[in-house]
């Protein structure tokens, strides 16, 4: 989830041609998702405020966050502190410290009453989760749902990256319950419906496959990832003259995106088995 944690998606499936395609990302045009924000009360206290100027700081620019984080933490500015410290060094990629500052931000949120630490639980969830700690993200997105304080959308999300721990952890059936569970929760998400094409296609499941990206193409017809997806599942399904559609949209939506990359490649692989 996760604006600045807009972590990688870590379902990498084989390209038709045999070679790993680029980590799915959230489709091209994702939510802007602050999460540690978006429960916060519409009275805003003067902590609140220093939050928010620290994240957003934490964004802009990492170095200077890191800096006004640690100030914050030394006059006592407790968990909030802690999480924008866990914010920055996520912005840095820097897991194995972003990971307990996000635990502590939310152990604090919770001896506090404060209901973002379902939020913070979440964060440090998707930290782990890029980090390779898979079972200590299970552990933390478990935290996160455990007080029900979230709603269907941030309920959503957890249940999505919790499909992405079983996934990197090649436990399919359990990351296929996770997704159904998604569908129920945020039917309106194209990167939920995107992902479970996309695992329906390495587990086989091509009539599901087909129908999840068909629902991906309806919410996020013109991002270049749901139609990198639907190329690969139309080449594997036999259909060359879909695929080479669906890649050259993919090419045609995102030029420069990862997804069009992988697309010209396929593209170029066609041109050559059909020369040979």
């Amino acid at each position: 989830m996760i604006s600045s944690l807009l972590l990688p998606i870590l379902i990498q499936s084989a390209t038709p041609f045999g070679s790993p395609i680029d980590p799915v990302l959230r489709p091209s045009q994702p939510k802007s998702e602050q999460p540690a924000q978006s429960s916060v009360p519409k009275t805003q206290k003067p902590t609140d405020r220093r939050f928010f100027q620290c994240t957003a700081e934490a964004t802009e620019d990492p170095g200077k966050g890191l800096l006004a984080a640690n100030k914050w933490q030394i006059e006592g500015g407790g968990y909030l502190a802690r999480n924008c410290l866990g914010f920055a060094y996520a912005e840095l990629q820097n897991w194995t410290k972003a990971i307990p500052e996000f635990v502590q931000s939310a152990e604090g949120a919770e001896a506090a009453g404060d209901d973002r630490a379902a939020i913070f639980w979440s964060q440090a969830g998707n930290a782990a989760l890029a980090g390779g700690d898979h079972a200590g993200a299970l552990k933390y997105f478990e935290a996160a749902l455990a007080p029900d304080t979230l709603d269907d959308l941030l309920k959503g999300e957890v249940h999505l990256d919790m499909a992405r721990v079983f996934v990197a952890q090649e436990q399919y059936d359990q990351a296929k319950n996770e997704f159904a569970i998604v569908h129920q929760l945020v039917p309106e998400d194209p990167l939920g419906w995107l992902l479970s094409a996309t695992l329906a296609r390495r587990t086989g499941d091509l009539v599901t496959a087909k129908s999840d990206i068909a629902e991906a193409a309806k919410r996020a017809g013109t991002d270049p990832a749901v139609a990198l997806e639907a190329g690969n599942i139309a080449y594997q399904a036999g259909d060359v003259v879909n695929a080479k559609s669906n890649w050259e949209q993919a090419v045609k939506f995102g030029p420069d995106s990862p997804s069009a990359k992988a697309a010209k490649r396929y593209l170029a692989q066609l041109v050559t088995s059909a020369e040979e």
